[in-house]
């Protein structure tokens, strides 16, 4: 995975806050106004060398780590909400037409993966930017 760098404009407990820096080749790019660190954003990212206000410092992102948990909370929300339309309209709880019971249950099933994001598992520290070393201290 490539290092990134950022500056950190806040710390706070064991994150700190960056600004990241634009890499090398994104002058040119179309799209470079919707990255983050063309657009003012900023990244919470775990603070593991102590950086403090103002260090130049690198980072990285676990992409594969985010884009698993990714791939698994939409693969259940899916899972739901076909669960949902087929107790809905095959079981018909409700006994009203089976198309709205469906879609109801559908609905209601699949607002259940709001509470799943909220477990452990896809909220874990393992999903922030890591940063890795701090480049240069602010004098």
């Amino acid at each position: 995975m490539k290092l990134e760098q950022g500056v950190v404009v806040k710390v706070e407990g064991g994150f700190a806050y960056l600004v990241p820096s634009l890499p090398q080749g994104c002058e040119h790019c179309a799209l470079k106004e919707l990255c983050i660190g063309n657009s003012g954003g900023k990244l919470k990212a775990l603070n593991l060398p102590g950086a403090r206000e103002g260090d130049l410092v690198e980072f990285q992102i676990n992409i594969s780590r985010l884009n698993l948990n990714l791939m698994l909370l939409s693969a259940a929300g899916l899972l739901l909400l076909l669960a949902g339309g087929l107790l809905g309209f095959y079981i018909n709880p409700l006994g009203i037409n089976p198309s709205l019971s469906g879609g109801l249950f559908a609905i209601g099933f699949s607002l259940l993966v709001f509470p799943l994001a909220r477990l452990r598992r896809f909220s874990s520290r393992e999903l922030y930017p890591e940063i890795k070393r701090v480049v240069r201290r602010k004098t």
